[in-house]
């Protein structure tokens, strides 16, 4: 099982906190937002992670070291276009898409027993996605595969992209 997860954004919306710093690496009950996603998964078994990078992709590598490969991109791709970029690496098997400002308590294990051959079990609360996604390996043949949400009952999850939401991750977890 292999994770991408997406940190190549500028993270303007956060002003200064982003200036010298990319929004994945913000800390948040004293650990970064990133490496808390890199435990959470190999909590679960999935030590085979990728990390795209554009902006400030040193300041990433330096803190993150050898627990995650690195594709940087030139320019932003976005999140199908890292997804296509990243094919060959990705094809063999089923992979995780994952927002590098996302916080959560997301159970990897229990969304994997649940995902569905040929579909793309997507993380939701009640109202909107949670920032993970499990693509099936047959996505990069069929590209409308089904989307399915994930809403497990006890979900607790933050993204920390604007001021007020990073606010609320500090308080909540704090």
């Amino acid at each position: 099982m292999k994770a991408l997860i997406l940190a190549a954004g500028y993270g303007t919306r956060l002003g200064d906190l982003t200036k010298n710093k990319p929004k994945p690496l913000i800390e948040v009950n004293g650990k970064s937002v990133i490496e808390g996603i890199i435990d959470r998964l190999h909590i679960h078994g999935i030590t085979q992670i990728i990390v795209n990078l554009h902006y400030l992709p040193t300041v990433i590598t330096e803190r993150i070291l050898s627990r995650a490969l690195y594709y940087y991109e030139p320019r932003l791709l976005g999140h199908d276009g890292t997804i296509d970029a990243l094919k060959d690496w990705l094809k063999d098997d089923r992979f995780f898409v994952i927002n590098g400002d996302t916080i959560s308590n997301t159970d990897y294990t229990a969304m994997m027993a649940l995902h569905e051959k040929g579909t793309i079990l997507t993380l939701m609360d009640q109202w909107r996605c949670a920032g993970t996604w499990l693509y099936p390996s047959e996505y990069f043949e069929n590209k409308n595969c089904p989307v399915i949400p994930y809403r497990p009952r006890d979900l607790e999850w933050q993204d920390i992209g604007t001021p007020e939401r990073l606010e609320e991750a500090k308080k909540f977890y704090g």
